[in-house]
């Protein structure tokens, strides 16, 4: 298939080998001139506007922009009928979302909204016992952690995204993808109640901690933290349910599960010598293959946008100091 990769930065970037990998013709259009040649080499071809890229007539764009900007480029694509793929999030905001999905809709096109922690077999783990185990029919609770030390992550973290807000850092976005889980675990949020701000002395003006409870439709509280302030990456969670509980570690590599029958702890280790870039190859494998049998994916653009109204009322309520409705 013809793809453009809409910012051909870090994440748009990997994309782009991943495609060309799985022996697509790639093509990436981006403002920044020394991004546009640092791809160059595996490129079909580089535009520096999206009117020009759309003339190679790509089937299908990946949307890999900032965050404050996913929105607009997403529109152009879909009206000159690409597939849509857009990074999570979705954006930071509900300006024009309705338009893009009247688009999607119209034209009958394929949309995702990428977080490749879905793809983590630890999370899919904990969606599999959460699904198919009776013991954990009934949820009731569950406790979410991310968290690492941004300038281990990022050496020039003053001048990345993460540290600044107008390039669309926010940590409850970046964060997003325990939103994300939490949702396609538990259903649909209801309200949520939220603090965030700077505990460090880092040089930031977006925030280094958040810390919300969540209440879904199906009763569920949720506890969710963000951070940017731990030393070794953590990645966890925890659910209770009404006969189990079932926890994943991504730092220990466990899972452990308990029910009212076993009365002990099980744990596995779960080895599996992830390595990092395997999860945005299945998450694109599983979206090429959606396309290909024009099946709807498990996290349309109009599905993430719940998880965007979920991450907008956090924000409220951070402001606020007060449960918001979702």
């Amino acid at each position: 298939m013809r793809i453009l990769i809409v910012g051909v930065g870090s994440i748009g970037k990997r994309h782009m080998e991943n495609l060309v990998k799985l022996g697509h013709e790639v093509y990436g259009v981006d403002f920044k001139r020394e991004s546009l040649d640092a791809v160059k080499h595996i490129a079909s071809g580089t535009f520096e506007s999206i009117e020009e890229a759309l003339e190679v007539e790509p089937e299908v764009a990946f949307i890999c922009t900032f965050s404050n900007a996913h929105i607009a480029p997403a529109i152009e694509c879909a009206k000159a009928g690409c597939h849509i793929f857009i990074e999570k999030p979705l954006s930071l905001n509900l300006t024009d979302v309705d338009e893009l999905i009247g688009i999607i809709d119209e034209k009958k096109l394929i949309s995702m909204v990428g977080c490749n922690m879905r793809f983590h077999p630890g999370i899919l783990y904990v969606h599999e016992v959460l699904a198919k185990n009776p013991y954990f029919k009934t949820k009731l609770w569950a406790n979410l952690e991310f968290g690492f030390y941004l300038p281990f992550a990022k050496i020039d973290y003053e001048s990345s995204y993460m540290a600044n807000r107008s390039m669309g850092g926010n940590l409850i976005f970046d964060g997003i993808h325990e939103l994300d889980y939490a949702a396609w675990f538990f259903g649909e949020p209801s309200e949520v109640i939220c603090t965030k701000g700077i505990l460090s002395d880092m040089k930031i003006d977006t925030e280094d901690y958040v810390d919300m409870i969540l209440k879904f439709k199906s009763g569920v509280i949720c506890n969710v933290h963000m951070d940017y302030l731990q030393h070794g990456y953590s990645r966890r969670c925890k659910v209770v349910c009404g006969e189990g509980t079932v926890v994943w570690d991504f730092a220990t590599e466990k899972t452990g599960i308990i029910t009212i029958v076993d009365k002990e702890w099980k744990w596995e280790d779960m080895k599996l010598e992830l390595y990092y870039n395997q999860m945005y190859m299945d998450e694109i494998k599983y979206f090429m293959n959606c396309i290909e049998n024009m099946k709807e994916t498990f996290n349309t653009v109009h599905d993430s946008e719940s998880v965007l109204r979920l991450a907008l009322a956090a924000n409220r309520s951070a402001e606020s100091g007060m449960w918001e409705q979702i």
